[in-house]
């Protein structure tokens, strides 16, 4: 067994959060003990380390009872369960495989309250399995019958967590563990930094189709009763502002998140849609499934073969009155779109300008061949004067192509009486060949996709000057009427705008 843990098929999140798992548990049986020596202010407090260097370190220290000393040979022994699987640690399996999936090497230590011992193992697995150990030495030092704490340290890793996963890592276990951080009772750090769960503000506004009736709260508590007898409560809600990434379900399992941590929301289709909706985009919630079961591993729901019941039985609940959430989500607009902090919008410019300076001589993207700017005299060029609508960010962008250096001003405005959501105009005074970008934020396709932060602008932004700049790169290449493009462009956003997906 301790040979087959580290093919199992595990993500980091939820390898760490099996080892969480133990010092959650020890807290959760042990509390009022806990408060009686440390006093009413104590905290439980779980140490996650990451260490990559030398092959690796990880480690997990707490300030729970401990491992007393009648559980340790039941807590060491691969798949024997405690004696009260009511909690979270479940099968008996969860520390061992977790381990062993991270490291060829691991240990723990531990001093239990209330016992005047702290105790030591480790686990060097591939000589255990090379020798077919089957009994471990178990180091024994004296403690304060007072002390509790647990350390487990993992080396000589099989994965060690880098780049883009330590950042995942911090957010599912902050995702998975939420209802714990919530109550201020349970403090994890990463590297000595505090996981926080970021709570989403509830939409408060009118029924879309009474848009001068009274503001309520877009939240609806959901109890679902099957014929099983098994029940699903929680709740649903409609998000202040949409984004694509943080919206769904989490469905938790005794406190804690088994599916829908992080990015990897529960979304029905049934009841979210597909692809773009504003139910993809607007609703989140929290679903107690505990009277199903988890895998063994704890990273998703058992079923029972009752998930299209659950389903079907929660879009009757959110389509009923007084409080149709399914329909609000779907049919409510912003009067006005969401503001973006001007950070936010220069911190969007400046990315987009680094990484036109970045790319050098983009003329490959394209196709090799001699150029000359054209000389300013086409009916095509436009004069652009000294008089602009005063814009939400304003930028000179630079790039390379086919060894001419071009200009791009570009900018963000806000013009409702404009139809055109994109103007690409040429400076005909300029010698070195410069264009004019304008992305109008009041455009219909603008409002109905992008009335929220920059982060859902950037993409959108970077489309528009891609054409706007293509255009321009094209004419110089002598096309004819390249201007057509966008306006064929503008013409069928503003269709596609009334028609959302």
């Amino acid at each position: 067994m301790l040979g087959l843990f580290p093919h199992m098929r595990y993500r980091e999140w939820y390898a760490i959060g099996e080892l969480v798992d133990n010092s959650l548990q020890s807290w959760i049986s042990n509390r009022l003990r806990l408060r009686e020596v440390d006093g009413p202010g104590y905290r439980l407090q779980i140490h996650i380390t990451v260490d990559p260097s030398d092959g690796g370190l990880i480690t997990i220290r707490d300030n729970a009872a401990g491992i007393a000393g009648k559980d340790w040979g039941r807590a060491f022994q691969v798949a024997e369960p405690p004696s009260d699987a009511t909690g979270l640690s479940q099968f008996g399996v969860g520390m061992k495989a977790a381990s062993c999936w991270f490291a060829r090497r691991w240990s723990l230590r531990t001093s239990a309250l209330g016992e005047p011992l702290e105790r030591e193992v480790q686990f060097d697995v591939p000589a255990i399995l090379a020798e077919g150990t089957e009994e471990l030495v178990v180091h024994e030092t004296v403690a304060s019958t007072s002390d509790h704490w647990t350390e487990l340290r993992l080396w000589d890793l099989h994965r060690v967590p880098r780049g883009r996963t330590i950042g995942k890592i911090k957010e599912h276990l902050a995702s998975i563990y939420r209802t714990f951080l919530r109550s201020g009772d349970v403090v994890i750090t990463y590297n000595g930094v505090p996981l926080e769960f970021e709570e989403h503000p509830v939409l408060v506004a009118p029924y879309f189709a009474s848009p001068d009736g009274d503001s309520v709260k877009w939240i609806k508590d959901v109890e679902v009763a099957l014929e099983s007898g098994r029940r699903v409560t929680g709740w649903v809600a409609i998000r202040e502002t949409g984004r694509q990434r943080e919206v769904g379900l989490a469905l938790l399992y005794r406190g804690k998140v088994v599916t829908g941590a992080g990015e990897d929301l529960y979304k029905p289709s049934a009841i979210f849609g597909s692809g773009n909706s504003f139910e993809s985009q607007r609703l989140f919630g929290e679903l107690d499934m505990s009277d199903f079961a988890v895998t063994y591993t704890k990273d998703n729901l058992v079923w029972f073969d009752e998930e299209d019941d659950v389903i079907e039985a929660l879009k009757r609940l959110l389509e009923t009155e007084p409080m149709p959430i399914l329909k609000q989500a779907q049919g409510y607009r912003a009067r006005k779109p969401e503001e973006a902090p001007r950070a936010q919008l220069d911190a969007v410019a400046d990315r987009t300008s680094q990484l036109l300076r970045d790319a050098g001589d983009i003329g490959d993207l394209w196709f090799s061949a001699d150029a000359a700017w054209p000389s300013p005299d086409s009916t095509l060029d436009v004069d652009l004067g000294d008089v602009r609508v005063p814009a939400l960010v304003n930028r000179s962008l630079e790039l390379v192509h086919d060894g001419v250096t071009w200009t791009a001003d570009l900018e963000l405005v806000d013009e409702p009486a404009v139809q055109e959501w994109l103007t690409v105009l040429r400076a005909a005074e300029s010698v070195a060949p410069r264009v004019s970008v304008k992305v109008n934020s009041a455009h219909p396709f603008m409002r109905a996709f992008c009335e929220m932060p920059a982060q859902e602008l950037e993409p959108v932004w970077r489309v528009a000057v891609a054409i706007g700049i293509a255009q321009e790169v094209a004419r110089s290449r002598g096309a004819k009427f390249p201007n057509y493009v966008t306006q064929a462009v503008n013409a069928l956003v503003r269709v596609l705008a009334a028609q959302p997906v």
